[in-house]
């Protein structure tokens, strides 16, 4: 420890040879080599602080500043007019009473900094000389600088005339060239020189005569005195720091009292005493080579502690259990490991026992001399008497005698007025006669633990006990009475644990208990008044209680002592901060002598202190900020963005951004004796109501505060410190609101409102004007579209119900031109008649389609297919209306076929559509179809028609893709119509993700259909889905050859015409069963055998679709097939007739032939089936195709027989029942399904498992 200083805030800063550090009483913030400090060197040397607060701290690598605002290290580089600089070793370094600084750099010279004018100044010194080592400086009371090198003559510097005068002695010229090293030197107000040297000690030198004394120069052993440093304590006080410790000198009487290091843990930790420094309380603190730092506080409390040491003049044992007085004015002090003292009270020593005491029983409890007798109670040893006089010891132990002791552990011993000696034991108390030296036992207190006996003024014996309460005896009236604890009384007793009673000079009495405080007897309520943890008291556990000579008292805790003043009910703790040993003391251990000195026993020696000497602390230590965190992160002044512009030391003011608005601030006591107020509080104003106690940490933390100014205050609570006045440190702190509330935002929002208002008025009034205008054209926009929706709506029910009537037009149509013998002339008609109907057709299905498109009901069905070939055919189609209206087509197509996943019905309505304008067309169309691509993964279908018909005036080109339009040519404008092709074109292309576009190009209207495709590799053209369906129809004559019984089929239809036209079809080869709907369906199935349903879809009541459910769903009819017709053409409807089990589905308008086909197909299967099963009744079901009800149903029969097998009783009726079927419905669902009876089908079931046996 080189150098120790205390800066104008109060904190310590010590220079080591490993970095410096800062103290705060607390914690130490530490500064070592490395980029962030600036610092280049860990030795610090010297410690000062200037004028303007920064700490100057000199190294052996130059001198370094210490920007205290701005928390930062900067190296001084100040160059003199002749461009000399300070660096190398700083041995030494001080502030002149300008406040300049002067340095000493080693085999250099001085320097010194006019810190008025930043100016820097070098003395050269003629006697420096290479390899010369430390020099000392001082400036003494005529303004003169001292310059005391190694070895050498000193040095004056004036520092008006920069002159360098040499100083040697009169009385000694060569003495000063045998002091060595000089570490350091103070001047004195007597115009003295004290300095501290290597090889003489400590000398004096007379500036005036110029003479030399040498004050201390030996150390303990005789060996030259090795001195190091200097402090000037007070006037006549001077600690001087050498390699053999402190010696602490008295100018005046030239006494010096040597401190050294020894195994006192209160001693030096080290005798390489290297630095002192008297801090601003009075306090000296002492730097070591090897223990560090040592402190020694300037207290105002006097505590004389005494423990067991190495050592003669030491007390023997720790625990000490009783003082008492001897008439001589010594003390007889037991203990209870080590046993009897004497301490003299005068000379402070203890003395030698009597022979007969010294092998006396270690474990004393209790003392009393009377009549030169030394009563001494001891554990479990019995009762001792020392007669002081003749040296004779007599012992007192319990035996058979009755009249013997009762016990032989004695705790307790007191003589009363009537020279009644009262001993209390582990187990009563008994009463000493002198005339025959027996013992009376008292029965009252029989098996009772006894701690203390007392007499009061009024002659009452109180008896204090272990564990049961308080006994008073009286002894005028011989009546006993005790005071026992109740929870439920608060005047009470405190405790049942009683320590002692004392009786102070107000006669008052006090009570002491183990757990419970203390309490104020009354004496006439007999109450006690208790005063514990819950109303000031340190601690609950109280031993004794002494009053001093100014009416307070003081008792010994487990806590330390506490004073009390009665009067205030006030109460200050002393603990070992405050100089004490140790905090916790012993029982019936106190003692106070006559001239006020107070004594009390505790586990680790006693302690002895005089009240009159006490004085009142009235310095309050300072409070600094030391650290500020903004949002749980440290805010350092040199921090981007840092709300500190300044060490958080000297701020007084922080503003906050509104989004880091939680912040913490550590702070400092910066007192180093332990004794200063310890319940420190704080509020920040404007935010708390009430002062918070930061309960012994010295953080304070506040979260997500409001925008708005506030004010931390900190400060000691007066009410706690005993009277310490209270001090305050505060910081003002503001939380900045968000732009959005700052002054000018809501100057902003003012102009933004009044500006609002004038538009908003503005805006209505212009409203109010145009209301009637937009009404208007809402009711037409919505009139519009009603007129839309309502022809969307009529087209499409009209297709509808032309699609029946279609249907019975095509299909008689079909039937007569299959006939040969037609004439020509009306085959023809006949024909005009077919063509026009598929084109009637056509346009119904465009129509429905639209309204699909329209109402996004509309779903694609992509498949793979030919792209090339379709379109190919698409584009035949037309030739003949080409050729009809003498119109050149040319094609363009790609070399190669594309085979892509497409919509084909999609796509053949959209290149119909645009293939179909020709019939506007004057002479010419060409049609182009390629495939494109942006990538090897992206490709797009291109489809280009150009035409020569009239061109579509730029204003309404995009009215020819709206539905219901087509272009006038003889009025040039557009009309309504009932054209829809381009429009479905457009919403189809939309749909497919593509685009549809029209341009005039070369004078040719030009018409382009763009859209994404997947095109695959796979060369296979996907075919027809109904040519994979197609079986060949068997003849009547084969059909005849299985079964003379023609097959029976249920014909469901609402419409009457298409009913009839169907029957007259079917009856041909099939008995006919008809219904209107599908409730008379049900009904139908119910009385009949039908082999196959075909229904219509749409019909009231019961659609098809629910009668396909039902049927599928019923195990009495799922074997039947079904067959639906409907004018519903896309696939949805097709999905769905599947989904709930349909066996086939056939389009309107249809071809009789197709439905001829699908009925026989699925008859012939079925009996397929039936002729299998009759050939070869063994086959597995597995084997052979069936639905999956049919399927289930089997397998569950024959489960049911082959868990009946065995059963010669179990019939059909059986069989029936577990399928909760009648008889009846069991025998149609067999024979549908076989072809046989239930009695068939049991007896081959009993034959299957005869043959596996």
């Amino acid at each position: 420890m080189r150098s120790i200083f205390q800066d104008d805030q109060g904190f310590m800063w010590f220079g080591t040879k490993d970095g410096l550090n800062r103290f705060d009483g607390t914690s130490f913030k530490i500064f070592k080599f490395s980029p962030d400090t600036n610092l280049r060197d860990n030795v610090f040397l010297r410690i000062l602080q200037d004028k303007h607060h920064n700490i100057w701290v000199s190294t052996e690598d130059g001198v370094y500043v210490y920007d205290t605002y701005m928390e930062k290290f900067h190296r001084f580089d100040r160059v003199t007019s002749k461009n000399e600089k300070v660096e190398g070793v700083v041995s030494d370094m001080i502030t002149d009473e300008d406040g300049d600084i002067w340095m000493a750099v080693e085999e250099k010279g001085v320097f010194h900094y006019d810190i008025s004018k930043d100016e820097l100044i070098f003395y050269s010194i003629p006697l420096v000389v290479d390899g010369m080592k430390m020099m000392a400086l001082c400036q003494d009371d005529n303004n003169m600088i001292w310059v005391c090198p190694y070895s050498r003559p000193f040095l004056l510097i004036d520092k008006r005339t920069r002159k360098v005068s040499e100083f040697n002695l009169n009385d000694d010229d060569h003495f000063l060239y045998a002091i060595g090293e000089v570490s350091d030197v103070l001047a004195d107000q007597y115009n003295q020189l004290l300095v501290a040297t290597s090889q003489k000690g400590l000398i004096s030198i007379n500036i005036i005569n110029k003479t030399h004394r040498v004050l201390l120069d030996k150390d303990p052993n005789g060996d030259p005195l090795f001195v190091r440093c200097l402090e000037r304590i007070d006037n006549n006080t001077l600690w001087v720091g050498t390699e053999s410790g402190v010696y602490v000198y008295d100018t005046d009487t030239e006494i010096a009292i040597n401190l050294r290091s020894n195994l006192i843990p209160t001693s030096l930790s080290d005798n390489a005493i290297y630095s002192i420094y008297k801090d601003n309380n009075g306090g000296i603190w002492v730097g070591s080579y090897f223990g560090g730092v040592n402190y020694y506080p300037n207290r105002n409390t006097y505590f004389e502690i005494y423990y067991p040491i190495e050592n003669e003049n030491s007390i023997s044992g720790q625990r000490v259990r009783e003082f008492c007085e001897a008439p001589d004015g010594k003390l007889w002090i037991g203990t209870e490991d080590k046993g009897l003292n004497l301490f003299d009270p005068v000379s402070c020593t203890f003395l030698s026992l009597p022979k007969p005491l010294r092998s006396l029983y270690t474990n004393i409890h209790a003392l009393y001399e009377d009549r030169d007798k030394l009563w001494i109670s001891t554990f479990s040893k019995g009762l001792n008497k020392y007669d002081v006089k003749t040296g004779k010891l007599e012992t007192y132990t319990h035996s058979d005698d009755p009249k013997s002791i009762s016990q032989n552990s004695t705790f307790a011993l007191c003589k009363d007025r009537q020279n009644v000696l009262w001993i209390g034991t582990l187990a009563g108390v008994n009463i000493y006669n002198y005339d025959d030296e027996s013992f009376t036992k008292v029965d009252e207190l029989k098996g009772i633990s006894i701690q203390d006996i007392f007499e009061d003024t009024e002659g009452k014996i109180w008896i204090s006990t272990f564990v049961n309460g308080l006994y008073q005896f009286n002894p005028s009236i011989k009546k006993w009475k005790v005071f026992l604890h109740d929870a439920t009384d608060p005047y009470s007793l405190p405790y049942n644990k009683v320590t002692s009673v004392f009786e102070d000079s107000k006669k008052r009495l006090w009570v002491t208990t183990q757990g419970g405080g203390f309490g104020l007897f009354d004496r006439k309520s007999e109450t006690f008044f208790t005063y514990n943890s819950s109303n000031g008291l340190p601690n609950d556990v109280v031993y004794q209680i002494k009053e001093d000579n100014f009416g307070n008292l003081w008792l010994s805790t487990n806590a330390g002592l506490v004073w009390f003043n009665p009067e205030k009910k006030s109460f200050k703790n002393y603990t070992v901060e405050d100089g004490l040993k140790t905090n916790q003391f012993n029982y019936k251990s106190s003692y106070k002598a006559p001239d006020g000195t107070l004594y009390f026993g505790s586990i680790d020696g006693f302690v002895r202190f005089n009240p009159a000497y006490f004085k009142e602390d009235n310095v309050v230590p300072p409070i600094v900020f030391t650290d500020f965190y903004l949002n749980n992160s440290p805010a350092n002044v040199s921090d981007k963005n840092s709300p500190l512009k300044e060490s958080i030391l000297y701020t007084q003011s922080i503003q906050l951004p509104y989004n880091k608005n939680s912040f913490a601030i550590k702070y400092a006591i910066l007192s180093y004796s332990g004794f200063y107020p310890k319940n420190v509080v704080y509020k920040l104003e404007g935010f708390d109501r009430e002062w918070i106690s930061t309960n012994g940490t010295q953080s304070i933390v506040y979260s997500n505060l409001n925008p708005g100014k506030y004010r931390l205050i900190i400060s000691f609570d007066s009410d706690s410190s005993s009277g310490i006045n209270k001090v305050m440190k505060t910081l003002d702190i503001i939380v900045n609101p968000p732009f959005w509330k700052t002054w000018w935002a809501y100057l902003f929002y003012v102009v933004c409102v009044v500006s609002s208002v004038f538009l908003i008025t503005s805006y209505f009034h212009q409203r109010t004007k145009k209301l009637q205008q937009n009404k208007m054209q809402i009711f037409e926009r919505e009139k519009e579209k009603e007129l839309y929706e309502s022809k969307i709506d009529f087209f499409t029910n009209v297709a509808h119900e032309i699609r029946t009537p279609l249907s019975l037009i095509k299909a008689p149509l079909e039937q007569i031109l299959k006939n040969d013998t037609l004439q020509t002339e009306v085959k023809d008609n006949l024909e005009v008649m077919s063509k026009n109907t598929d084109r009637l057709l056509d346009l119904t299905n465009q129509l429905l389609d639209f309204r699909k498109t329209e109402a996004e009901l509309y779903k694609l069905n992509e498949k793979v297919a030919n792209v090339s070939h379709v379109a190919r055919e698409i584009l035949e189609r037309f030739m003949p209306l080409a050729k009809q209206k003498n119109i050149a087509f040319t094609l363009k197509l790609p070399e190669k076929d594309i085979i892509a996943k497409i919509d084909v019905e999609a796509f053949i309505k959209v290149i119909s559509n645009l293939i179909n304008n020709i019939k506007y067309c004057d002479s010419f169309v060409n049609v182009s179809f390629d495939c494109s691509t942006e990538d090897e993964s992206n490709y797009f279908l291109n489809f280009v028609t150009e035409n020569d018909g009239s061109i579509i005036p730029d204003q309404f080109k995009n009215e020819v893709f709206k539905p219901f339009t087509r272009l006038n040519k003889e009025r040039d404008k557009i009309v309504t119509g009932t054209g829809i092709g381009l429009a479905l074109t457009k919403s189809l292309t939309e749909l497919l993700k593509g685009s549809i576009t029209y341009r005039v190009e070369n004078n040719l209207n030009v018409f382009q259909v763009t859209f994404p495709i997947e095109v695959l590799n796979d060369n296979k053209l996907v075919e027809d889905e109904q040519k994979k369906g197609e079986i060949p129809v068997k003849t009547e004559e084969e059909m005849k050859e299985k079964s003379k019984k023609r097959p029976l089929v249920l014909l469901v239809e609402d419409d009457l015409g298409m009913r009839d036209f169907l029957v007259k079809c079917l009856n041909i080869h099939y008995d006919i069963e008809v219904a209107s709907n599908g409730d008379e369906a049900l009904s139908v199935l119910k009385n009949k055998n039908i082999d196959l349903v075909v229904s219509d879809i749409m019909m009231p009541k019961m659609d098809g679709f629910e009668l396909t459910s039902h049927i599928k769903s019923n195990i009495e009819f799922s074997h039947i097939p079904v067959i639906l017709l409907t004018a519903k053409v896309n696939v949805q409807s097709k999905v769905q007739g599947f989904e709930v089990g349909a066996d086939g589905y056939i389009e309107k308008p249809f071809s009789v032939e197709v439905l001829l086909a699908q009925i026989a197909s699925l008859l012939q299967n079925r009996e397929k089936f039936r002729e299998a099963f009759l050939k070869c009744p063994f086959i597995g079901m597995n084997n052979v195709e069936l639905n999956k009800s049919d399927e289930e149903f089997l397998q569950k029969l024959d489960e049911v027989i082959q868990n009946n097998i065995a059963n010669p009783d179990f019939n059909v009726e059986d069989l029936a029942d577990q399928f909760f079927m009648s008889k009846a419905s069991f025998y149609r669902k067999i024979k549908g399904v076989l072809d046989i009876t239930p009695n068939e089908y049991l007896r081959i079931a009993r034959l299957k498992k005869a043959a596996q046996l």
